[in-house]
């Protein structure tokens, strides 16, 4: 009796350190993983040395003739590949549309969900838990040949 008795506890014990060993571990996926999909912009903003104009890309009046979408796809764990579609209707009522990739964008944690957008280094937005922010700032000339600061904005949701 007492060798059924130091079997049962041994089985119990080994029982007790398999399940205790055992966790429910979900693996987090890769941050490209979290962000991947269409987005579709909701707002366009424009700033030229400081004055700044928005577009309410939702409107719709200016939605049938503006058009602003991103196209986020993995290239590695933590890189995307980012494809910005303009799309505007010219005086003929032809949309005329222009494509910019950006090839490797480093996505850095914030937290809560939400990456900064790293262009080789650079800051460039974030996204995260649906939402996507780019922007941009660059030199420009204007139609008198003056040097101007040109910042633009582009707010979007992701598309269901």
């Amino acid at each position: 009796m007492k060798t059924f008795t130091s079997i049962l506890s041994i089985s119990a014990l080994a029982l007790t350190l398999i399940f205790s060993g055992c966790t429910n571990n979900e693996v987090e996926p890769d941050s490209a993983d979290q962000v991947i999909g269409a987005y579709s912009a909701t707002t366009y903003s424009e700033s030229i040395n400081g004055v700044a104009q928005s577009i309410d890309l939702t409107n719709a009046l200016i939605k049938d003739n503006v058009a602003i979408s991103f196209d986020v796809a993995k290239k590695a764990a933590s890189t995307l590949t980012l494809v910005l579609s303009i799309s505007q209707r010219d005086s003929t009522g032809t949309m005329q549309t222009y494509n910019d990739t950006y090839d490797s964008i480093e996505l850095k944690a914030l937290g809560n969900g939400n990456f900064e957008m790293l262009n080789a280094g650079t800051s460039v937005g974030q996204i995260g838990n649906g939402n996507l922010s780019l922007e941009e700032t660059y030199p420009d000339t204007d139609e008198s040949g003056n040097t101007v600061q040109v910042t633009v904005k582009i707010a979007a949701t992701k598309s269901l």
